[in-house]
């Protein structure tokens, strides 16, 4: 045999070798039934710990699959969690699901073009996602939350670091030049942060992981109001974080916290929650009817949600009972996030919209079927 083809036989070969467990992993396919369509792909991404279904339909129909727990699984340290299903980039919710001790079978519906399935789970082949675990941030979240609730002294504000690793950085607010901060694993800062009548209040706080591994997380909290937070796991990373401190009786328009959300969905990074705070962000508080509402809204609002968001800690049949009322509003204000909205009018009218779709769906809805059984029981 030819040298130059002995050799380029040999480097293929070992190209072979190296590039396989680096861009793929062999996994048998999971067993499926689809009614009206076929499944093309299958693709599972350990870092987003993902299985991918391509899908051809031909109507509407539905994805019957078991899934290995061994292939991909969701859980909450030792516990069972949903998994997060999108449809063409969508989150659905509306799904069945049967658990055993080895597997999980789901039956997701999908529409005549629809293209793309994906389950995101916490793990694929056995191997847990990164940190920080989702038991760790569930105590960030619940800590959150606790302070949220608590009462901070008038013109005073808090900083809540949470890491599992050394951090070193300053803190700056209206009153006092930046204080140099440092130290290992959560702590809580009291601070000065205060708007008068010529001036407006402001904080500022930069903080660096100073080693490769483990989260750094920082919050700024005034008013049980969420001013600004953020966090990495990258490694000897800088977080900053910014904002105007909040005066009076903390119900400004914006930046708090969504707490019956974020009980009922386990996470502020559950993704039911980041669309409420992208809408309340983005699109209602970028106009001055939005904002207006918002005001008005806060005081409401964070005059009952602590003790909901507490219940909800407390019992799990009523967080489930709240999830149930509220998914279809979460719903219906995620829409507002894939439309157009470029002035003042159609903020108004969609905001219109979202309110009476939200009527029917809560009380015309009900009311009509109730009449329509009292008509027959008569």
């Amino acid at each position: 045999m030819n040298v130059n083809v002995i050799v380029i036989v040999l480097f293929m070969t070992i190209i072979g070798m190296i590039a396989q467990p680096t861009f793929a992993q062999e996994f048998e396919e999971p067993n499926y039934t689809i009614r009206r369509g076929e499944v093309t792909d299958f693709k599972i991404d350990p870092i987003t710990t993902s299985l991918t279904i391509s899908l051809n339909p031909r109507a509407n129909g539905e994805l019957t699959i078991t899934l290995p727990r061994d292939l991909i699984d969701a859980k909450i340290g030792s516990e069972d969690s949903d998994f997060i299903i999108l449809m063409d980039d969508l989150e659905i919710f509306f799904f069945e699901e049967t658990l055993t001790s080895s597997d999980r079978t789901i039956t997701i519906p999908f529409g005549r073009f629809n293209s793309e399935i994906i389950i995101i789970g916490t793990q694929v082949f056995s191997q847990q996602a990164p940190l920080p675990t989702v038991t760790a941030q569930q105590l960030i979240d619940e800590k959150i939350i606790s302070e949220l609730e608590s009462e901070i002294p008038e013109g005073k504000a808090k900083l809540l670091v949470f890491s599992n690793t050394e951090w070193s950085g300053a803190l700056q607010a209206s009153g006092f030049d930046y204080t140099e901060i440092n130290g290992e694993g959560d702590i809580t800062i009291i601070f000065g942060c205060e708007t008068t009548l010529i001036r407006q209040g402001i904080f500022a706080a930069k903080l660096q992981k100073m080693t490769e591994g483990g989260y750094l997380k920082i919050v700024a909290i005034q008013n049980k109001i969420i001013m600004d937070q953020k966090s990495t796991e990258v490694e000897f990373a800088e977080v900053f974080i910014n904002g105007n401190c909040v005066s009076g009786s903390g119900t400004g328009p914006g930046g708090g916290a969504c707490l019956i959300a974020t009980a009922t969905f386990g996470s502020e990074l559950a993704p039911q929650v980041q669309e409420l705070r992208e809408v309340r962000d983005n699109i209602v508080l970028n106009s001055r009817v939005g904002t207006a509402f918002m005001t008005g809204f806060n005081q409401l609002y964070y005059s009952f949600s602590p003790t909901i968001a507490d219940w909800e800690r407390q019992s799990p049949v009523f967080k489930e009972i709240v999830k149930m009322a509220i998914t279809p509003l979460v719903t219906s204000l995620s829409i507002l996030n894939y439309v157009d909205i470029d002035s003042e009018e159609e903020v108004l009218g969609y905001g219109i919209g979202v309110i009476l779709l939200n009527v029917g769906m809560y009380f015309v809805a009900p009311a009509m079927i109730l009449h329509s059984i009292r008509r027959k029981l008569i």
